[in-house]
């Protein structure tokens, strides 16, 4: 018997619910296997503190109260309207953003027809709006764009 298999048989054997088959094999691993007799033993002294726990009993109608609340409980199962709403959210998502793309290029091409085949990022350059103030991020800008020309 291998060690991994030892282990399942701890509790039942402590409990007294195996086979006297079963604790022959069980013991003859033990005989051979330090590390499992030394397990055994920390469980065996942690089933003995268990058993002499104190035991508290229950108020009455304890259980009926518990019996009662688990009923009133909704029963949840398998919904299709949920797990639908999520593929419709996405959906709607990436309808809205070929709207967006295709209205975009219709607006290009409805205010700027010139510029069909071309970049239509150079009409929309900074270079195009009024002078700005020599300190302000759009100059920066304007002087970064031009040093690249």
């Amino acid at each position: 018997m291998k060690c991994t298999r030892a282990g399942k048989y701890f509790s039942p054997y402590l409990d007294g619910e195996l086979g006297p088959t079963e604790i022959a094999r069980f013991e003859a691993h033990l005989a051979g296997c330090e590390r499992c007799s030394r397990e055994l033993d920390e469980i065996g002294r942690l089933h003995g503190l268990f058993g002499q726990a104190e035991r508290h009993v229950a108020p009455p109608g304890f259980s009926a109260e518990v019996m009662e609340r688990v009923d009133s409980q909704p029963v949840k199962g398998f919904a299709f309207l949920p797990f639908f709403a999520r593929f419709v959210k996405a959906g709607v998502f990436l309808l809205v953003i070929a709207a967006g793309i295709m209205s975009g290029g219709m607006l290009m091409n409805a205010f700027a027809p010139h510029q069909k085949g071309t970049q239509v990022v150079s009409s929309l350059s900074l270079e195009t709006f009024e002078a700005m103030p020599p300190d302000s991020m759009g100059r920066a800008y304007l002087a970064m764009t031009e040093e690249g020309r």
